[in-house]
């Protein structure tokens, strides 16, 4: 299956002192060494965004004279803090680049988008570590931060005026920013511009379903996977809603101006939007022309390689967002009993676990698929693997299990694991390298579900879950209004 190209040597990193120094088109950056890579953190991509530039789309970095020393991580966007407080600021479109061979060039490009509910995380998620098993094997890593809550996901009327346009999508503005960052500037760590895949799980698969959607994004990357990123159901929301949702936070916060919108304080912002995270993409004409999904099934979305799937117990997150049966029948208009005779004589918690999977999820990532398999070559995958000594008490593979498989981020793996682990990265690596993950994995046929299974032993399920996909995809036909079935 492994199909690696060799490193070619070439000068591009320059040493000093023993710090590897890179000038990029804003300025010159000194990284630290690892083994015979290099990684460089806090990089800025754009502008920060404080001040009047606050809810304004992503703006250019400005330029530095003396080296700056990107040793070290930028600040986390501004955001609730769970476990380890990092340092957070308003100031934080910044982003990490790990080179597994300080004097290579033409590596392929892998930019990790960090997932989080669009509420949490960092694009340390994924650089915090030395060398992953992707990195390498010929790898350049890229992992942004972007604007996560309210300070990346805001419509309201005052924005629209100030703009002449709808507005609100500052997160997206920020991921294509940091991708136009990458086509200037990777060939200086030994990456290939042309050669960029992006990747992401749960609100990063989104983004990069989002990222699909967006003219704007198009040919800044050359290759897509979507792991956990829905698209299907609550995938974006019409942008008079997202004003709506701008102003009840504005009364919340108690400002009527944008003027003290802006000069609210961080801590103000995170204290008028309390209760489970619900951000998502705006459809604003622009950055997000209409429904994600729809987008896809007008063939209007990039048509690039792609790679999309998601886990057997996506169930995982919904404590998070909150979706119990109560949210899917008074939000959603489900009424999960009526579902029995598609899901079978199941306890009642297990049928909830099944429909909240394959609500958001499944039949998302399947349709999906299906839909973009039309104009580009598109593989599909479901991750299923549980750990032997969790098959008791664990009904599936949470919400991205497949990710720490992927990346290497687990240690100490049974044989079971380090075959999956394997396998994994033979397919992500060949397919970040080629756009294609390899002949034992065949391409999605619209209107016919096969994806590749991933558990202790890995397999192609034809016809997977068709009665329930074909339930969720005639739901979805009625609600987007297309034609095409996926």
């Amino acid at each position: 299956m492994r199909f690696w190209p060799l490193i070619a040597a070439a000068p591009l990193i320059l040493a000093n002192g023993g710090d590897p120094v890179v000038r990029t088109a804003d300025g010159a950056v000194r990284g630290q060494a690892i083994e015979q890579g290099a990684a460089f953190r806090g990089i800025p991509f754009a502008a920060p965004p404080v001040g009047p530039l606050r809810w304004r789309e992503a703006r250019p970095a400005r330029p530095w004279r003396d080296i700056r020393d990107a040793r070290s991580f930028g600040a986390a966007c501004i955001q609730p803090t769970r476990g380890e407080a990092l340092p957070q600021s308003e100031d934080c479109l910044t982003l990490n680049v790990v080179t597994p061979d300080r004097h290579a060039k033409g590596l392929p490009v892998l930019v990790s988008i960090h997932g989080g509910a669009f509420a949490f995380g960092s694009g340390r998620y994924i650089a915090d570590q030395d060398l992953s098993p992707i990195v390498r094997r010929g790898v350049v890593l890229v992992s942004p931060n972007y604007r996560v809550g309210r300070m990346g996901f805001f419509a309201h009327p005052a924005l629209r005026a100030e703009n002449g346009r709808a507005t609100g999508n500052f997160w997206l503005s920020d991921q294509i920013a940091a991708l136009r960052w990458v086509r200037d500037n990777i060939a200086r760590f030994g990456g290939d511009p042309a050669k960029v895949t992006v990747l992401g799980c749960s609100a990063g698969g989104s983004s990069v379903n989002a990222l699909m959607a967006a003219p704007a994004a198009r040919g800044l990357f050359a290759r897509a996977s979507v792991h956990s990123g829905g698209g299907f159901f609550n995938a974006s929301r019409p942008m008079a809603l997202g004003e709506a949702q701008g102003l009840a936070f504005a009364q919340r916060a108690g400002a009527k101006t944008l003027a003290q919108l802006r000069a609210l304080s961080p801590a103000q912002v995170l204290a008028a939007d309390p209760g489970a995270p619900d951000y998502g993409a705006m459809e604003d004409g622009r950055l997000v022309p209409m429904g994600v999904s729809r987008i896809f099934a007008a063939g209007r979305q990039a048509h690039v390689p792609l790679i999309v799937g998601s886990t057997s117990n996506e169930a995982s997150v919904f404590g998070l967002m909150g979706f119990d049966a109560g949210v899917l029948r008074d939000r959603f208009g489900i009424d999960v009993a009526a579902l029995r005779p598609i899901y079978g004589r199941l306890p009642d918690p297990e049928l909830l676990r099944r429909i909240q999977t394959d609500f958001i999820f499944t039949s998302a990532s399947q349709g999906m698929a299906g839909l973009a398999a039309r104009a580009a070559p598109t593989w599909s995958y479901h991750f299923a693997f549980v750990p032997q000594a969790d098959r008791t008490t664990s009904p599936g593979a949470p919400h991205c299990a497949d990710m720490p498989y992927l990346f290497g981020l687990k240690s100490a793996l049974d044989t079971d694991e380090a075959r999956l682990a394997q396998a994994m990265q033979d397919y992500w690596y060949n397919f970040i390298a080629t756009g294609n993950p390899g002949p034992s994995w065949p391409a999605v046929r619209p209107g016919h579900p096969a994806p590749m299974v991933f558990d202790a032993a890995s397999r192609v399920e034809p016809d997977f879950q068709r009665e329930r996909l074909d339930y969720w995809w005639s739901r979805w036909l009625r609600e987007s209004g297309s034609t095409i079935t996926p």
